[in-house]
């Protein structure tokens, strides 16, 4: 269904609508509606139908733009859903422009804060103008989105001044992490990074079930793509999307089970160890000759001892195993950690807490050789003072 514009170059405009899905709740709670444009019969790109007004047009086509929108939101079948509204930044640098939109979707009777207004991230840095506006339209009532967060420089002090609800993750960001093991763990920090500014997070551009599981991994909210549903001016309902996105939920619970048993295999084989390393150095045996089990593990990197408030005795100790490290010497500045404190870390706090537990951490990065590792940590009595011996170990490779 479209509807003929003479004034703006004779197009015919109309809507597709493309769902959002939340992963938690597992059942469509958005629509994005997508601009669909003929001219003379001929399909015209969304892109290209902006193109075809002048400038000074821009704005009352934006206007007719969001008009058609809602007409053809309203009757679809969907439940208390958002709608999801792309607005043109060029046709939104002026307060009244703003006020003018407000005004036009009050107008058709939809409840404001049943409308997501995306704002793409680039335009708020190419005119700051744009953030007055977006001010009105929350005022007004209306949720805001920032769009294809992550193209370029992303404005976290932007999304910071806005407090938008959503914030659109772009879809080169999930391409870039499919490959990237390290781009794939930028994901999981931006996406909690977001949450702490109050943002929920969408990632566009699921089309693959890979994508699927990314999303998932990140603790992303909300997902959108090919995968999920294709635009349609009507789109496939959730009875369609939610097997498929089962499926991929089924998929990822397979693998977390693996990954409790590599974890539990390999805190059995540390236990066994640590014992042997904390009797040695009760009985006050010189820690090299105790250190020998801990240092003995398959993917042991390196072991060393925290005093009471995590200070680092002495040097650490490698590997026994003794592999090669590349690029060990570009860190050579950060190799010597005599005297470092490490009191803030998760592995001394919650080992100086429960003393005798055997504690594993999340895994981070190395200081000392940037790589992934995992640090394995039990306080002990030494000469009846508290100690916390530590070993690192490579981060468990679970297969994808």
């Amino acid at each position: 269904m479209t509807s003929q514009h003479p004034e703006f170059a004779g197009l015919c405009i109309g809507s597709h609508f493309q769902p959002i899905y939340s992963l938690a709740h597992r059942r469509t709670i958005g629509m994005e509606a997508l601009l669909r444009a003929t001219q003379h019969g001929q399909d015209v790109a969304p892109i290209d139908a902006f193109g075809c007004v002048t400038p000074g047009e821009r704005h009352l086509f934006d206007l007719a733009v969001v008009n058609e929108h809602i007409r053809h939101f309203q009757p679809l079948p969907v439940g208390p859903n958002w709608l999801f509204l792309n607005l043109d930044a060029t046709s939104m640098t002026r307060p009244g422009q703003a006020a003018a939109l407000v005004e036009k979707l009050l107008a058709t009777g939809i409840e404001p804060q049943s409308v997501v207004l995306e704002i793409l991230e680039h335009a708020l840095e190419i005119d700051p103008r744009l953030i007055e506006s977006v001010g009105i339209l929350k005022k007004a009532g209306f949720l805001v989105a920032i769009d294809d967060f992550g193209v370029g420089h992303s404005n976290l002090d932007k999304v910071c001044e806005l407090a938008p609800e959503f914030v659109k993750f772009d879809r080169h960001l999930l391409r870039s992490a499919s490959t990237q093991p390290r781009i794939r763990n930028l994901l999981n920090r931006l996406v909690h990074l977001m949450h702490d500014t109050g943002a929920l997070v969408i990632q566009e551009g699921v089309e693959t079930e890979t994508d699927v599981l990314l999303a998932l991994e990140s603790g992303c909210d909300l997902i959108q793509g090919f995968y999920v549903a294709r635009p349609a001016s009507q789109p496939d309902q959730d009875d369609i999307i939610t097997p498929r996105i089962d499926a991929r939920w089924d998929e990822l619970m397979v693998r977390d089970l693996l990954k409790r048993k590599i974890t539990r295999r390999q805190l059995e084989l540390a236990r066994q160890s640590f014992v042997q390393t904390a009797i040695s150095l009760i009985q006050n045996t010189p820690f090299d000759e105790a250190a020998k089990p801990l240092l003995s593990m398959p993917d042991a990197i390196r072991c060393f001892l925290l005093d009471s408030e995590g200070r680092q005795i002495g040097r650490n100790l490698d590997s026994l195993h003794g592999k090669k490290v590349s690029g060990k010497a570009k860190f050579a500045p950060l190799g010597d950690t005599t005297g470092a404190v490490w009191s803030r870390r998760a592995y001394f706090q919650h080992a100086i807490d429960q003393p005798g537990s055997l504690y594993m951490s999340e895994p981070y990065l190395s200081m000392t050789d940037t790589r992934s590792c995992v640090t394995l940590s039990m306080a002990i009595e030494i000469n009846e003072a508290m100690h916390v011996l530590c070993a690192d170990i490579l981060t468990p490779h679970i297969p994808r």
